[in-house]
């Protein structure tokens, strides 16, 4: 870009900003009268029923805090444990309730007997154990305290941690009651008293689908995690005003849809970049240096692949349905972008060839076509088709898959293995809650929205994530390279990743000796990360079966995958019944002996933050970038009627977005970048090590310059 245009793309993304907060953000919801509420530039609403239920529910949200500090005040926990002879004992198993692994035991959980009196409900600590590597606990206590006249009850409670808290640098963990086993007074009569095996549904694998994804049972009692109160609030905030903007467009199109346009739909969401860039430049955003620009720095993220032949030529690589189950709706073909970028330009898009169906009548998965700058009119639609396929591209492998579901496998991990190692601290801030977003976007993304408005449907969907995390792996990972000047994308990586590496140096030589105290917990999370990690993408393919355009393609896929998520199959050596799977081990021991697993864990929990954090936030932070206006780029293009197909002009109606996928993906694209709880800075929750804070301050000027506000760097995969 020329100085005149970077000023003006700057002041459009000033304009366009997300705001992250309440106090005069596009999205409040604003209350113009007794039963009028506005959002953004659509007055959408009149209806004071909807105004009571808001009412009712902030009414709800207090009255509930105010009980639970009540409750709190009225019946406190006093952890001093009234014994004075341990004369004796409950004993017990804990084990994970699986339904593919059995007899896996639950070690070092936290297990509590407490007592209830009669007559004012005071609770009484009897005694504390935690169970061993076989799950087994056996919690001593005093007989006569038990069974003392007022006591009115006694439970064993399983702890299982599912936070942590700062006092300054001071970390703490906070455990709920995870189950309560209610015991007899009468039973306490001798000197033991055993309540057998107790089998918890604690952070269970999902048998139904082969990926390692959270089991959350019909049985919400039984949930393995729930939202922070804040994080709930705050997303039901978020979602009411971009929901009622769709529920009227979509009520528009059930009664009257000749009344709506894709244009009304577009103005009643707010202004993108490309939208305001267009005011400016009228143009611009159709142009090549703009479609360069995006492709490097925009929510693509695009890895340029340099060309074995030609010095300065580099390639980006799109790999479309495929194989995958898709419909007969939407063109998703395979996408070469060739690209010629010099030491300190934008990168210029040379040629663009896609292999598969551009149209509804040849339906060769092999036809090629190949665009450059000569073919004017076709050109732009070339680009527009290109743009298209990145974002889904984007979405499902680097968005959905390479943060979300890669997250999701070490939170599980996580989150059923470690109770006392330190590591606790570092990792439990930035894996909570992902499961559960996971869990919600297998309705509302992966089996509503995407395969209504992409090519692929939801088993195709399932499919190719599974594939794409076979190139996952912690170890070996490495940032992407900076290729020239303007590849701000690469340079802000490179510096979170270093930084992150310094947080990760110091804190595990300041808890060293209780990181390697606890190593059992790390032995069993590279445990439950290797056996549930899939195989490694397409080792279980019979290539020497496959004719010669499916090998071809095969070679071509494998090669810039590897390239793309920096995946070394070197470092994949694990068999896991019988298949090489991408996950590799941490430890192969369950008491510390070699300094190598020590980096080795540094190196994985580095790999899950970077995952959680700076990786997820660039693609959710521009989606509504380069997502936010219709025409400009969309899930998918519609083959149309004419021979042409999506090779067509943005005016044609039919081969873009209808009215309905279209509301829906405004709405998707707003909803997922306007996340407005759950920030490393902000710590909202008290739960980020002040050091990881202090590191980001001191380098804030330096993302500035590269385009990244810390201000927004997400604390967690919270959307």
């Amino acid at each position: 870009m020329d100085e005149k245009t970077t000023e003006i793309y700057k002041a459009c993304l000033k304009e366009t900003e997300i705001k992250y907060g309440y106090g005069d953000g596009f999205f409040k919801p604003r209350l113009a009268g007794i039963n009028h509420l506005e959002v953004g530039h659509s007055k959408i609403i009149s209806n004071p029923v909807t105004i009571l239920l808001e009412a009712i529910f902030s009414f709800y949200k207090n009255l509930r805090r105010r009980v639970q500090k009540l409750n709190a005040l009225l019946f406190p926990r006093r952890h001093h444990i009234y014994a004075k002879v341990k004369d004796s004992y409950v004993t017990g198993r804990l084990m994970h309730l699986d339904r593919a692994e059995m007899n896996v035991p639950i070690h070092n959980a936290e297990v509590e007997l407490w007592a209830r009196t009669k007559f004012t409900f005071q609770w009484k600590k009897l005694g504390v154990t935690v169970s061993d590597n076989e799950g087994n606990f056996e919690i001593r206590y005093t007989l006569r305290e038990a069974r003392n006249f007022f006591i009115r009850s006694i439970q064993l409670e399983i702890y299982q941690p599912t936070d942590v808290k700062y006092n300054g640098d001071r970390p703490s963990t906070t455990y709920r009651v995870y189950h309560c086993e209610k015991i007899n007074k009468s039973d306490l009569i001798g000197l033991g008293y055993s309540v057998n095996t107790i089998a918890l549904p604690l952070w269970e694998y999902r048998t139904d689908i082969d990926l390692p994804r959270a089991y959350f049972p019909e049985n919400l009692r039984f949930t393995p995690e729930v939202y922070v109160q804040g994080r709930e609030d705050a997303l039901i905030q978020q979602l009411i005003p971009i929901e009622l903007t769709k529920q009227k467009h979509l009520f528009q199109i059930k009664k009257e849809p000749g009344m709506l346009t894709l244009e009304d739909i577009q103005k009643d969401y707010p202004e993108n970049l490309t939208l305001a860039m267009e005011k400016k430049l009228p143009g611009y955003t159709r142009g090549d240096e703009w479609f360069g620009f995006r492709m490097m720095n925009g929510m693509n993220k695009a890895s340029f692949m340099p060309d074995k032949d030609k010095k300065g030529i580099y390639h980006v690589k799109f790999f479309g349905a495929g194989d995958y189950e898709h419909n007969n709706e939407y063109a998703f073909p395979d996408t070469d972008i060739e690209f010629e970028i010099h030491k300190d330009k934008t990168p210029l898009p040379v040629a663009i060839t896609f292999t598969g169906p551009l149209n509804a009548l040849n339906k060769d998965p092999f036809q090629t076509r190949t665009f450059t700058r000569n073919d004017g009119e076709d050109w732009l639609a070339a680009k527009r088709l290109a743009r298209v396929c990145g974002a889904v591209c984007a979405e499902v492998d680097e968005h959905y898959t390479g943060t979300h579901v890669n997250t999701e496998q070490f939170a599980i991990a996580a989150f059923r293995n470690f109770r006392k190692n330190p590591v606790t601290w570092i990792l439990f801030p930035h894996l909570k809650e992902v499961s559960l977003i996971n869990a919600g976007a297998d309705k509302t993304i992966i089996g509503g929205y995407l395969p209504t408005a992409t090519a692929l449907t939801t088993k195709g969907l399932v499919n190719r994530c599974r594939d794409i995390l076979g190139v996952h792996n912690w170890k070996g990972w490495q940032p992407m390279e900076v290729i020239n000047e303007t590849h701000t994308y690469a340079k802000a990586e490179n510096l979170f990743w270093n930084l992150l590496g310094d947080f990760m140096d110091f804190f595990f030589e300041k808890y060293e000796k209780d990181i390697k105290t606890f190593w059992n917990e790390v032995y069993f999370f590279s445990e439950d990360l290797v056996n549930h990690s899939v195989p490694v993408f397409l080792s279980e393919l019979h290539v020497e079966k496959m004719n010669a355009s499916k090998k071809e393609r095969y070679e071509r896929l494998k090669e810039y995958t590897h390239f793309q998520f920096g995946y070394h199959p070197e470092h994949s050596a694990e068999i896991v019944h019988g298949k090489s799977v991408a996950m590799s081990s941490i430890t192969k021991s369950k008491t510390f002996t070699r300094d190598e697993d020590f980096n080795n864990l540094k190196d994985a929990c580095r790999y899950a933050i970077m995952m959680a954090t700076f990786s997820h936030t660039w693609i959710n932070e521009h989606q509504y970038d380069d997502l936010g206006e219709i025409l400009y780029s969309c899930g998918g293009l519609r083959f149309g009627e004419k021979e042409s197909g999506v090779i067509g002009p943005e005016s044609d109606p039919h081969i873009a977005p209808d009215l309905t996928r279209s509301t829906q993906m405004l709405w998707f694209t707003n909803f997922l970048s306007r996340t407005e709880y759950g920030f490393i800075t902000r710590n909202e929750e008290n739960d980020i090590h002040p050091y990881f804070i202090e590191l980001l301050l001191k380098h804030k000027d330096e993302f500035m310059e590269l385009g990244v506000d810390i201000e927004s760097i997400e604390s967690r995969t919270n959307i």
